[in-house]
């Protein structure tokens, strides 16, 4: 239509709602189990909850107030390298992870699993788009940091 402008969403942000969506399957399933597990596997389970939430928590106090959902770094960002991003590059998003995979294999049903799968899919291209607008915002310097820091597996190339 003439004279009104159309808005494009960019790719980040489809990455942003790609993984809402598969956060809310393996999180939010609203059905019940299909299969028990025995105790020892739901402690479990619960304790990589715990761990990965301290993770996600220390990767974002340590961002501060450039903490953003969309991948594109904020005009005034600095790059992170200390702290864990000393042991990996996005230490949000491996928490994310552990965590979505422990809540996919407590809920006992396919559902969130395959909502896993998809999570660490919609990551992995997340990650990757990431670390393109990093290298353009902080050139050189980021090129260096993610040549020895690992992207999601500590002492991996992950």
């Amino acid at each position: 239509m003439a004279g009104r402008a159309v808005s494009r969403v960019d790719r980040g942000t489809w990455l942003v709602l790609a993984q809402a969506v598969c956060l809310v399957v393996v999180w939010l399933w609203p059905a019940p189990p299909l299969w028990t597990l025995p105790t020892w596997v739901e402690v479990a389970g619960g304790v990589v909850i715990g761990l990965a939430l301290l993770l996600g928590l220390a990767g974002a106090w340590h961002l501060g107030r450039y903490l953003r959902i969309h991948p594109r770094p904020a005009d005034r960002a600095e790059l992170a390298t200390t702290g864990v991003y000393r042991l990996v590059r996005h230490p949000i998003y491996a928490a994310v992870l552990i965590g979505s995979a422990a809540e996919a294999v407590l809920a006992g049903r396919p559902e969130p699993l395959l909502g896993f799968v998809g999570l660490a899919i919609v990551l992995h291209l997340k990650a990757g788009y990431e670390e393109s607008l990093l290298r353009a915002h902080f050139g050189e310097a980021y090129d260096s940091y993610a040549s020895r820091v690992p992207r999601l597996v500590p002492f991996t190339r992950f």
